[in-house]
């Protein structure tokens, strides 16, 4: 069985989140969530996650899209959910661009093979959270 990773905030499940879910359920048999708890979002988007990671990881759930959610690192580029899960891919969004680029060092410098696939956009000038939640 091929598990997975996805590292995201979810903050606000919309349609494009679950086309990326989707998609990466093509890539793997068993997809799980890495969802940081609020203060790292705080840190990482400069404002508070509109809804707690309780609600967040519950939407997860509920869409029947993800097979476990597993809570983040309390900071920054840690990456514990690699040890934890063990995957055999990781995926970020189209738009993780720092994301991808600081976990692709982490892996390396750790001596970690696992392959970053960056999934696919669907309709970001539509689906795309910070487009849905400054509204």
């Amino acid at each position: 069985m091929k598990t997975g990773l996805l590292f995201g905030a979810f903050d606000g499940l919309h349609d494009g989140h679950r086309a990326m879910l989707k998609e990466a359920r093509e890539h793997a048999d068993r997809i799980v969530v890495a969802l940081p708890p609020d203060n790292v979002i705080t840190e990482l988007k400069g404002k508070k996650a509109r809804l707690s990671w309780k609600q967040r990881a519950k939407a997860l759930w509920e869409s029947t899209l993800v097979d476990e959610v597993v809570r983040g690192d309390e900071s920054l580029s840690m990456y514990s959910p690699i040890d934890t899960v063990k995957p055999d891919v990781i995926f970020v969004g189209y738009d993780q661009h720092d994301l991808a680029e600081d976990l692709a060092s982490y892996l390396v410098s750790d001596g970690i093979a696992i392959p970053i696939i960056t999934l696919s956009p669907y309709k970001p000038e539509r689906y795309k959270s910070s487009l849905i939640l400054s509204v």
